[in-house]
């Protein structure tokens, strides 16, 4: 499978397990209700599954979860953009240095020497889907649960993606792989506890907290994802560390402001 087909069978897994539990909470939604979930879902779930699957075809993993801590920077660009957030002089400071940071990680080369701009560019934009998806649950869908929220949103992308993966050749492709069991199972387990458990968890957190406050969890993917990238074999140097050091201190100027 390439990265689209893989993001389309993760989303279509995680909606479909949701989907007994968005049946009892659709009744009496606005349109207006239904538009915010739909931009949960389809923005802050499906787009990100796909990029960040693609571009990890050729970025380490551990750059990726670096890059994924640009999360709460484009949380306060959006928060103030569309909702008029007033911004502290520490929380622009921190916006300036995340995204130093980020091009920093962008422009360095893998071990074969090459530089993946576009690659790195597809994580940036997810981390911008994560953003405005942040801020339409906390302003958009605070009257929801969390668990309807979530159920709601991944269920409404389950039909499209799965439909999606088989248009796009996925199942023809697991089906003639090999390695085909194992791999479903990976994805499955990705699907229910990554993105479906995940989402329900992480939704919960914006509506007890704030957006930035939330969105500021993304400091532990980094090391999350140096350990794997490590565990993996990937090749890590001094300078991703001292970029993705720079993300994380941008990060934290803009979450306590």
């Amino acid at each position: 499978m390439n990265g689209m087909q893989l993001g389309f069978l993760r989303i279509f897994l995680a909606g479909l397990v949701l989907v007994p539990v968005a049946l009892r909470h659709m009744r009496g939604l606005s349109r207006s209700t239904w538009l915010a979930l739909a931009i949960n879902g389809f923005v802050g779930s499906l787009v990100p599954a796909i990029l960040f699957a693609w571009a990890q075809m050729r970025l380490p993993s551990a750059v990726a979860g670096m890059l994924n801590a640009l999360s709460p920077l484009w949380t306060l660009v959006l928060a103030v953009g569309l909702y008029g957030t007033v911004v502290r002089k520490k929380q622009v400071l921190g916006l300036l240095l995340g995204f130093v940071g980020a091009l920093g990680l962008m422009s360095l080369k893998d071990a074969a020497g090459a530089v993946h701009w576009g690659s790195a560019g597809l994580l940036v934009v997810a981390t911008a889907c994560y953003g405005l998806s942040i801020n339409v649950v906390r302003n958009r869908l605070s009257d929801l649960p969390a668990v309807a929220i979530s159920a709601l949103a991944l269920s409404m992308t389950a039909l499209p993606a799965g439909v999606a993966f088989v248009l796009t050749g996925g199942w023809t492709a697991m089906a003639h792989h090999p390695e085909a069991p194992e791999a479903f199972a990976a994805v499955l387990v990705l699907a229910w506890v990554g993105t479906a458990a995940a989402l329900v968890l992480f939704n919960a957190l914006i509506k007890r907290t704030d957006v930035l406050f939330s969105s500021s969890v993304t400091y532990v993917i980094p090391l999350v994802a140096l350990f794997w990238g490590w565990m993996d074999g990937e090749w890590i140097g001094l300078p991703h560390l001292l970029f993705g050091a720079v993300v994380l201190s941008g990060v934290r100027l803009v979450a306590r402001g």
